[in-house]
């Protein structure tokens, strides 16, 4: 992926309320991960189409490698670092080494909205209904564009509305999450079906907090029975509740003349579940592949094509998480312990985790343009607008 020359101005504009707009360059809808990673390639007139406020509706457990704010100069929002990942099994308990390759925890509002103060784009408060042709249609307008990518996460609102079923909820898994005032120096996951049957818990710390969760690989939604064990466990109030389906399959990329990126296209990882990596990677990818067709160097067919084959190209490590974790699910767990304790050490772990780390590799994102003017000391406008 080719670098943007750096431009001092780059900000984020809203969209004025009660202003007759003309076509957009790019309609993006969805500002989370993916979203603004196709923000942060592009130039031009582009419309970011989010129900809620950048940095809002939180789902994930904002767990990744550091290198992912590192690169993307967005450090200011990670709360803890984290050298060793520990996984709890039902007769042992191993840990892998993961000096070389830190993880970390971060704040999801800072680290969104810190990203869109890097961005030039018009930002609409409102929610996606659908998609007619070139036309985005909204609760706040219809809005018009060349390009459209879908980014809306895992229910993926404009890809459904052209290709029904799309969004299978059976191809998905579900968690949630909460914080509790404690202390930790490591991630942490139990495999246990007597916790949690076809599903994983987690203990992330977070400086003062830990976000603690619990996720069922079979998409069964009634978790929180088990949360609340727990984190009884923990002896510690709970605070807000968060979370929801994630895709555990690769999806189709392209629906239509739409591009479809992050959880929207079934990109997050299987069985680790990890999907912040992979929404960043395949977002700048896909805002490069659309800055092309912007700039005529690519008509839009060709663009769909090439986005699709750079995605499909990633599929091998898709099928290779998705065996993992219908084997895991699937062997007794004594001989799944077993795997798990081998991965964790040498010689697997310099061969396994180096390898899973490539994928996605944080060391190719871009870093984002300067800061133009902060958006959090302006209101985000709401737009009747009609193109």
């Amino acid at each position: 992926m080719k670098g943007v020359a750096e431009d001092p101005g780059r900000s984020v504009l809203p969209v004025e309320s009660g202003k007759a707009t003309d076509r957009y360059d790019v309609i993006i809808v969805g500002g989370s991960f993916a979203g603004l990673a196709v923000a942060s390639r592009l130039r031009g007139r582009v419309l970011l189409i989010d129900k809620d406020e950048i940095g809002e509706g939180q789902t994930s457990a904002c767990g990744t490698l550091l290198e992912v704010p590192r690169r993307l100069g967005l450090m200011d929002s990670v709360l803890q670092a984290q050298n060793g990942l520990v996984f709890h099994l039902q007769d042992r308990t191993e840990v892998m080494d993961a000096r070389d390759y830190p993880f970390c925890t971060f704040d999801y509002g800072r680290f969104c909205r810190d990203f869109a103060n890097h961005l030039i784009v018009e930002i609409l408060r409102a929610s996606a209904l659908r998609v007619e042709g070139s036309t985005v249609v909204t609760d706040r307008g219809r809005f018009a564009g060349t390009c459209i990518v879908d980014a809306s996460g895992w229910r993926a609102v404009l890809a459904r509305c052209l290709r029904p079923g799309y969004a299978d909820q059976r191809r998905m898994s579900y968690g949630i999450e909460t914080e509790v005032p404690s202390r930790g120096d490591s991630l942490c996951f139990w495999y246990d079906p007597r916790l949690v049957p076809s599903g994983v818990q987690w203990f992330f710390p977070c400086g003062s907090h830990v976000r603690v969760g619990v996720a069922s690989y079979a998409g069964d939604a009634h978790l929180r029975g088990h949360l609340d064990i727990f984190t009884g466990s923990l002896e510690a109030p709970m605070e807000r509740i968060h979370g929801g389906y994630f895709p555990a399959g690769l999806r189709e990329p392209v629906v239509g003349s739409l591009f479809v990126v992050g959880d929207a296209a079934g990109q997050c990882l299987p069985f680790t579940g990890e999907g912040i990596r992979p929404a960043l990677y395949f977002g700048q990818a896909c805002g490069d592949i659309v800055q092309a067709v912007i700039d005529g160097r690519h008509s839009l067919r060709e663009g769909l094509l090439h986005y699709r084959r750079f995605v499909r190209r990633h599929g091998w490590m898709y099928r290779v998480m998705t065996l993992t974790q219908h084997a895991l699910l699937r062997l007794p767990l004594a001989i799944s312990s077993r795997l798990i304790g081998q991965i964790c050490r040498e010689p697997l772990r310099s061969r396994i985790l180096p390898g899973y780390v490539r994928f996605a590799d944080p060391r190719v994102l871009l870093p984002l343009a300067p800061v133009g003017r902060e958006l959090d000391k302006r209101p985000l406008a709401l737009a009747d607008s009609r193109a």
